[in-house]
């Protein structure tokens, strides 16, 4: 789970998005790799639904 978090890490500062905690990449990449939705009202998860596809149960309509 490192591994790929810190290629998914990686894959998002290439393209200028700095995720600010660490464990938001973890607990996204979790969620990707075994097929889960994520609840959340953080907006450092917005650019895992963006490039990576992550499915969302978002609190906050306005966020996107």
């Amino acid at each position: 789970m490192a591994i790929k978090s810190a290629e998914n890490f990686r894959i998002l500062r290439k393209q200028g998005i700095t995720i600010r905690k660490t464990n938001d990449v973890i607990i996204a990449t979790f969620c990707l790799e075994n097929d889960h939705s994520l609840l959340f009202s953080d907006k450092d998860f917005i650019p895992f639904v963006k490039y990576f596809g992550l499915k969302t149960e978002n609190l906050q309509d306005d966020i996107f």
